[in-house]
């Protein structure tokens, strides 16, 4: 982190070390759903060991690009970009939780209708995510008080 680089080293730079981790990852993820379908086919509990190995390593990859990378890879654009995306996943944990928790709570006390267990606990890990969203921001908050 001390060289100097020039500002078309540094676009080179984030570019590399952004291939390295989108490689990285897209490597471990790939891998680990080959083996998952190998290990349905096979039942072979070594191909599914093998392929969260492969997925971890991919993750090892990642934080190796993250670590040793001499420059920020994030750009304002992309942070940008990030955080338009943020906004619409947060409005939509939102809504659904917002509308599905009482729905399921009324339906399936009402008797009218009792949503599958699969539905059910999406809802219910929504708003488990909005707590936990809740408690770091109020923590985070407080440090900057």
């Amino acid at each position: 982190m001390t060289e100097k680089l020039t500002a078309k080293q540094q676009v080179q730079k984030r570019e590399q070390y952004s291939k390295w981790i989108n490689r990285s990852v897209g490597a471990g993820v790939v891998s680990f759903f080959i083996t998952m379908v190998v290990w349905t086919i096979t039942d072979q509990q070594l191909v599914l060991f093998a392929g969260l190995g492969l997925y971890w390593l991919g993750a090892i990859g990642m934080g190796i690009g993250y670590w040793y990378s001499p420059v920020a890879l994030r750009d304002e654009f992309e942070k940008h970009i990030e955080w338009e995306a943020n906004q619409a996943v947060s409005a939509f944990i939102a809504a659904a939780t917002i509308i599905g928790i009482p729905a399921d709570v009324v339906l399936s006390t009402t008797g009218v209708y009792t949503a599958p267990a699969a539905i059910r606990g999406a809802i219910w890990g929504y708003m488990l995510l909005v707590l936990i969203f809740g408690a770091a921001h109020w923590y985070v908050k407080g440090q900057y008080e």
